[in-house]
């Protein structure tokens, strides 16, 4: 390529020979079987300047300097394989949004809100009470539970009550 880019110029866009060096956008060019590529990719990624910053900043790194076919292939298969990296990573996922409030019920007992209270001393076998609050008129209503209770047990005192 450095001897067809001296005969023409303008053979391959973006590469370009000085003094006998092959250059690509202004970048060193290196062959990507070079033994240096390893030994490059510890520096930018493992060494304390290098920082295991992951993909993209090692990438940047070594993109702002060098160039070989295949580059992004190895800073991400080096990265993923760094196991520094893999036992100290952070997950990405975003955290959960900000409350949204419920809307406006149309009519009392139409919208209602429940929860159980437990943990409390027995008085008469019952240790629990259901909740029940309108959530338009905020009228509460307390329904007594002992335990063990299901699902068909709330049921059925939710109706009867």
């Amino acid at each position: 390529m450095v001897q067809e880019l001296q005969q023409d110029p303008t053979s391959k866009p973006g590469f370009y020979v000085k003094q006998g060096v092959l250059f690509y956008n202004g970048r060193l060019v290196i062959s990507s079987k070079s033994p240096s590529i390893p030994l490059l990719l510890e520096e930018f990624h493992s060494t304390s300047t290098g920082g295991h910053s992951g993909f993209l900043r090692t990438y940047r790194r070594l993109a702002d300097t060098l160039y070989w076919v295949g580059m992004q292939k190895s800073v991400r298969d080096f990265v993923r394989a760094c196991d520094v990296c893999q036992r100290q990573k952070y997950s990405a996922t975003t955290p959960g949004g900000l409350l949204q409030p419920l809307p406006i019920p149309n009519g009392i007992w139409e919208d209602l809100s429940l929860d159980f209270v437990t943990g409390l001393p027995k008085s008469k076998g019952y240790d629990a009470v259901l909740v029940v609050v309108d959530r338009l008129s905020k009228y509460s209503h307390f329904i007594l539970l002992k335990h063990p209770y299901t699902a068909k047990s709330i049921a059925e005192n939710f109706v009867k009550e």
